[in-house]
């Protein structure tokens, strides 16, 4: 018996390779994303989700923070939180929260807002005009 050479062995792994990655960015492309709750918030309320956006303004009402994010094509979402913020306006963050339909802040009520558990520093897109 002979032992297999390496190109061998090579072009047998090659293809698992590539199915793997394939797998991995397709799911990656099923994340949820700001696109996906501005076109359909109905699917999303009450959810737990994460999303990435870039700070766009900040303004401070009766306690609470009204955060506007923006993902890489300005598609945005508002963001309340009553933490701190660290971040300021330019900065990628990881926002995760509560999907809610309205929402009072202050004395106005506010439609589809992301109620934030968490907003973490995050980094950009790494290929930003890619699609």
């Amino acid at each position: 018996m002979v032992a297999a050479p390496r190109v061998m062995r090579l072009r047998q792994r090659f293809p698992r390779l590539v199915a793997a990655v394939l797998s991995l960015a397709t799911l990656a492309a099923c994340a949820t994303n700001i696109r996906d709750l501005n076109l359909r918030p109905d699917k999303h309320y009450q959810q737990k989700l994460s999303v990435v956006g870039r700070i766009m303004r900040l303004q401070s009402v009766d306690g609470d923070t009204l955060v506007e994010i923006a993902d890489r094509r300005e598609n945005r979402l508002l963001v309340r939180t009553t933490q701190p913020m660290g971040a300021t306006v330019g900065d990628w963050v990881k926002v995760t929260g509560v999907l809610v339909p309205e929402s009072r802040v202050g004395d106005t009520t506010v439609y589809d807002l992301l109620v934030a558990e968490d907003i973490s520093p995050s980094r950009g897109p790494w290929l930003p005009d890619i699609m």
